[in-house]
């Protein structure tokens, strides 16, 4: 009797998932440091150096963010390339898929559009987003390591410390121990400030609109 083999998934983190240091590792490998060397040319600045120096509020800003993710993700897959069986590994993906920023990768990987198209529909699309962030007095931050219950709790106490325009809110249930919480930047800062006393761990998304619904500052298509 035949085993079926198992899927391979490649899967593509989101904005929130970068650090200043990120992409130094993936220098020694030409192929990667390529990319790198791609992306200075379309986005005009040197994107290595905020990538591994920082400052991380500057990282941290979607118009760079995006970008970074982008290019470190695919520089990732070069490093593994590079690496004993990594090739084999690339080869045997069944399934590819990102959330949110992530889905561009995820396209770029399976050769939907190159990896110089997809870099700039992410210029584009940080650049739109940040503009939209820039005009809202808001702000959205991902709580990692505490369930949902726990996670209105700290929104909970964060508002009784500010008034009605500063509330927050959980804005998107992304998965099983991390969430998204959107509302005025004093709200989010008393959410900070409590995020300690409720053992979570915190990735400063940006600023952005923030609409009482479940929202995200990206839509994924199916």
């Amino acid at each position: 009797m035949m085993m079926a083999r198992s899927l391979l998934l490649f899967y593509v983190l989101s904005q929130g998932a970068q650090a200043v240091g990120m992409g130094k590792e993936a220098q020694s490998v030409p192929a990667a440091a390529e990319l790198y060397k791609k992306a200075n040319d379309i986005l005009g600045f040197d994107l290595l150096e905020i990538c591994t120096n920082g400052p991380k509020e500057k990282l941290d800003s979607t118009i760079i963010s995006q970008p970074a993710i982008y290019v470190t993700s695919l520089a990732a897959v070069e490093l593994l390339r590079a690496r004993d069986g990594g090739q084999q590994i690339i080869d045997s993906v069944d399934v590819t898929c990102g959330l949110s920023l992530g889905e561009y990768t995820a396209l770029a990987f399976a050769g939907a559009f190159s990896f110089e198209d997809g870099l700039k529909l992410v210029k584009l699309r940080g650049e739109a987003m940040q503009e939209a962030a820039d005009a809202a007095k808001g702000a959205m931050v991902s709580i990692i390591g505490l369930d949902s219950d726990k996670v209105q709790q700290l929104c909970d106490a964060a508002n009784q410390e500010v008034d009605e325009d500063n509330k927050v809110q959980i804005a998107n249930y992304l998965c099983p121990g991390n969430y998204a919480v959107s509302g005025g930047v004093k709200g989010i800062e008393a959410v900070e400030a409590k995020a300690k006393s409720f053992k979570a761990r915190m990735t400063v998304i940006s600023s952005f609109i923030c609409i009482p619904i479940q929202c995200h500052p990206c839509t994924s298509s199916n």
